[in-house]
């Protein structure tokens, strides 16, 4: 059951290495991504883990979660540093309150102040990205495909139809092929 809050009461967000969420955080993480999303790993991160996580918490309950992966990605000739969102979720009772738009506009606000060009994330399900400065980007992408930590070779799509992007500096979203230069997050 999760714990109801005052609609005025916000949740508590921090910034936190992935190399620092001890076993006590660990269940918690895991149950969160595993409520959102159905059939994820018995782990916290579904290919590898992000480099950081922002963690939402009310009331002593972790109520929502979002990877961050530093990545320096390939756009045609261009190279671009980004920060990549990954399995962005908030539990059902949190939910319309906000708390998603927040998470977003952390990640954006570290990335503007750390010199990113791009904030980019996959989304099958577009609208709090699309609401929050998110745009979809139909680019050739290859990635790194690996599964249960396995490597499995390179992935080509000719448009994942999920590559959302938001600019963080000065650069336009360039035309062109993507190379994640890693995995798909």
């Amino acid at each position: 059951m999760v714990p109801q809050r005052d609609a005025g009461e916000a949740a508590t967000l921090a910034r936190v290495g992935e190399a620092e969420i001890g076993p006590d955080l660990t269940p918690q993480v895991q149950a969160l991504l595993q409520s959102c999303f159905p059939g994820y790993p018995s782990r916290t991160y579904f290919k590898l883990p992000p480099h950081f996580r922002y963690l939402a918490t009310a009331q002593g309950t972790l109520v929502g979660q979002m990877g961050v992966e530093l990545r320096v990605i390939r756009v045609g000739s261009e190279v671009f540093r980004t920060f990549g969102v990954v399995d962005l979720c908030v539990t059902q009772g949190e939910r319309s309150h906000g708390l998603a738009a927040r998470l977003l506009t952390e990640v954006t606000e570290l990335a503007r102040s750390c010199g990113m060009d791009f904030v980019i994330l996959f989304a099958d399900d577009d609208r709090v990205y699309a609401r929050n400065g998110w745009a979809r980007a139909a680019n050739r992408c290859t990635w790194v495909k690996i599964h249960e930590h396995t490597t499995l070779g390179l992935a080509r799509a000719a448009d994942t139809g999920a590559l959302m992007v938001k600019a963080t500096g000065p650069r336009p979203w360039p035309e062109g092929e993507v190379d994640l230069l890693g995995h798909l997050f």
